[in-house]
């Protein structure tokens, strides 16, 4: 009988400096079958050698997270991950935190639907797996080591750790919103504002909190008085944390936005390999027949705008 992952994390996080070594992996499978290849792989992560460190990597994510699906190996490898990942000295380490952020999600690169872009796995998509809930202790237990990393010197960095902390479980849900959203205001480059902007979401999504994110996302919306690539990504929040029809004005911020926006968003993990056909055929597939806006470019820009202006008041908020 395969152990509950869940009791292995609680045991896991429990010891002051646990190893690879203090799970029993061969109790565990994963997409390549037994999970005892698994702590040689994470070994391997810190090697000194950066094509050493990327091939051990490789091979760990491709057999515990196949295919945008995870596995309880890939929760239990959460621990390590965050705790390479911190250290400077280790190679690879935006990769490392998208692998650990990658344990807590479930697959929906093929949907592209508001719905589903800023969630992590849950009962439902999950089909019951405990692995998910397990990854999410694990993120949670790592906050500490996970909210610096979002003042590295690195912008992907930067990026991923606000990628793995959009997943943290409601109990660390407050503390990392909070530094999330104080490090927007420091915040100079641009994909790392939208990675910001979408974990705070993603984290008031999760945890029941969306009619306030809403009010936050329209005051970012509003006006020019934000850089574009806060105002798209506010604008992408709202349209993911509530079903209501998206008012015009946020939608000709959307697609005016989208061929600046192109560069920005090909680096924001949320997008995986959703931009294949360009962020235009991206957000036409978001939106799907929630609306009734043409979706074409308006290169008139918006009439009656002028700089510093907001929209009327509550126009994001109905």
């Amino acid at each position: 009988m395969t152990p509950d992952v869940r009791e292995a994390m609680t045991a896991l996080l429990a010891l002051p400096s646990p190893t690879p070594d203090d799970v029993d992996w061969a109790g565990f499978e994963h997409f390549y079958g037994k999970a005892d290849d698994v702590p040689a792989l994470l070994r391997g992560l810190p090697d000194p050698d950066p094509e050493a460190a990327a091939r051990s990597l490789a091979t760990l994510g491709n057999r515990v997270c196949h295919q945008g699906g995870s596995s309880a190996p890939a929760a239990l490898a959460v621990p390590f991950l965050i705790r390479a990942a911190a250290d400077p000295g280790v190679h690879g380490r935006e990769n490392l935190l998208l692998l650990a952020a990658q344990a807590v999600r479930s697959d929906r690169t093929g949907q592209a639907l508001r719905s589903d872009l800023l969630r992590a796995a849950d009962d439902g998509d999950s089909f019951g797996d405990p692995s998910p809930e397990a990854a999410r202790a694990a993120v949670l237990a790592g906050v500490p080591a996970l909210l610096p990393l979002l003042g590295d010197a690195a912008p992907g960095i930067r990026s991923a750790a606000a990628y793995a902390l959009a997943t943290v479980s409601p109990a660390g849900s407050p503390e990392a919103a909070a530094a999330l959203r104080g490090r927007l205001a420091a915040e100079a480059d641009p994909v790392v504002r939208i990675c910001l902007v979408l974990a705070v979401a993603q984290l008031a999504l999760d945890h029941g909190d969306a009619a306030e994110v809403v009010a936050w996302a329209g005051d970012l919306c509003g006006g020019e008085v934000h850089p574009l690539d806060v105002r798209f990504a506010a604008g992408l929040a709202w349209l993911c944390v509530t079903p209501a029809a998206p008012p015009e004005p946020l939608l000709r911020l959307l697609l005016a936005g989208a061929g600046e926006a192109a560069a920005w968003m090909r680096l924001v993990p949320w997008m995986s390999q959703q931009l294949d056909h360009g962020v235009g055929a991206w957000l036409v597939a978001l939106l799907g027949d929630t609306h009734g806006f043409p979706l074409r470019p308006d290169p008139v820009g918006w009439p009656g705008r002028r700089r510093g202006a907001r929209w009327p008041a509550g126009a994001l908020r109905r």
